[in-house]
C-alpha cells in the first residue's frame, strides 16, 4: 500500500489528486497513517455501440433528436 495522505492534505491538493487518480494512481487517505477512504480511476468506459465496420462512428448519437430531425423532414414516398 502507498502512503496514507491526512485529510488536511487531501483536502488542500484535491485537484493534484483527482489528476494522479485519472492518471491510474490510487490514493488513500486517512488519519494517523491508517487509511480511511481511498481515491481511485474508475473504471475504462466501454465503447458505445457499433454498427457494421465502421466501429464508434455511433457511440454518442443521439436518437430522439435524429427522431425530431426526422419528424422535421417532408418525405415525398
Amino acid at each position: 500500500m502507498d502512503k496514507v495522505i491526512s485529510i488536511y492534505e487531501a483536502k488542500t491538493n484535491l485537484s493534484k489528486l483527482v489528476k494522479k487518480a485519472k492518471a491510474g494512481q490510487t490514493i488513500y487517505i486517512g488519519a494517523y497513517g491508517k487509511p480511511e477512504a481511498v481515491i481511485s480511476p474508475l473504471p475504462q468506459k466501454k465503447a458505445g455501440i457499433k454498427f457494421g465496420s465502421m466501429p464508434g462512428v455511433f457511440e454518442n448519437f443521439d436518437f430522439d433528436e435524429f427522431q425530431a430531425l426526422d419528424k422535421e423532414i417532408k418525405w415525398d414516398i
